[in-house]
């Protein structure tokens, strides 16, 4: 496979993962999480990704049989040589891009979490409070969640 097809394949594969990555961030965003529509981008995220380094790992072996240096600026030069220098800064830019999505779908996730450990940890404390009363006396009742609220 020629340099070139590597790197449209590559280009294309990090636009489905941007897809995939933007839809995860609208799927969190959501007052109501679909987890069962989470797993299945995470699922599709993960095959997709070892797509991306299998790909990535031919195009790294082209890369230095031609006989360019193994790093980015070797890759550059590659593309150049073979007339796809554009494609390689599109597929940079590309990956940046899916690297900015990742973040923020990471932020999104961690701000779900510390939602969800807050509403937990209301709940805990509405479901049991303190042992002893405000005056320092133990309540006569076991204390209850009052569910009709």
């Amino acid at each position: 496979m020629s340099l070139k097809q590597l790197l449209d394949e590559q280009h294309s594969r990090l636009g489905e993962l941007l897809a995939l990555l933007e839809q995860e961030q609208s799927c969190l965003i959501k007052g109501k999480v679909d987890g069962e529509h989470l797993q299945q981008l995470a699922a599709s995220k993960a095959a997709l990704q070892q797509v991306l380094a299998d790909t990535e790992h031919r195009r790294h072996q082209v890369q230095l049989r031609l006989g360019y240096e193994d790093n980015r600026a070797g890759a550059r030069r590659a593309s150049l040589d073979a007339g796809c220098a554009e494609l390689w800064d599109q597929l940079c830019q590309r990956a940046e891009q899916v690297a900015r999505a990742n973040r923020r779908s990471g932020e999104v996730l961690h701000l779900r979490m510390d939602q969800n450990r807050q509403i937990l940890e209301q709940i805990h404390r509405l479901a049991q409070p303190s042992v002893y009363s405000a005056n320092g006396r133990a309540p006569l009742q076991s204390p209850r969640l009052n569910a009709s609220a």
